[in-house]
């Protein structure tokens, strides 16, 4: 990531903070399903790099408690998706030990965004049309 980049990172975080909040706000009362259908937003950043705002998401969500992968992966899908970018909400599960786990993320050209080289393999993705 470029300077240039990394500053358009940084002046994106109050804007993926406030997302953020939102969405964690928005679980408690409405359904994944409405989340992510039909995504529209007022402003579009396709000049912007994916990178540079999946970076920014992931910066603000450190500043929020407790944001966990769902409210973090449904903001920072919409906001990609509104600004044109093909991407798609993942979901998936593992068990080891007797103990479920299960986490949520963002792909991109079938590769996961900000997230280990490994996910993968670590979690079976659940196809939401079953």
């Amino acid at each position: 990531m470029n300077i240039v980049n990394t500053i358009h990172a940084i002046f994106l975080i109050p804007r993926a903070r406030k997302h953020l909040l939102l969405i964690k706000k928005n679980l408690k009362i409405q359904p994944y399903e409405t989340l992510i259908k039909d995504v529209h937003m007022s402003r579009t950043q396709s000049e912007i790099q994916i990178l540079t705002i999946v970076k920014s998401y992931f910066w603000a969500a450190r500043t929020i408690k407790e944001c966990r992968c769902l409210p973090r992966s449904i903001a920072l899908y919409q906001y990609l998706k509104s600004a044109g970018f093909d991407v798609e909400h993942k979901f998936g599960v593992n068990k080891q030990d007797k103990k479920l786990a299960a986490h949520a993320w963002v792909e991109c050209q079938h590769e996961p965004l900000n997230e280990p080289s490994d996910l993968k393999l670590k979690f079976r993705v659940l196809d939401k049309s079953q």
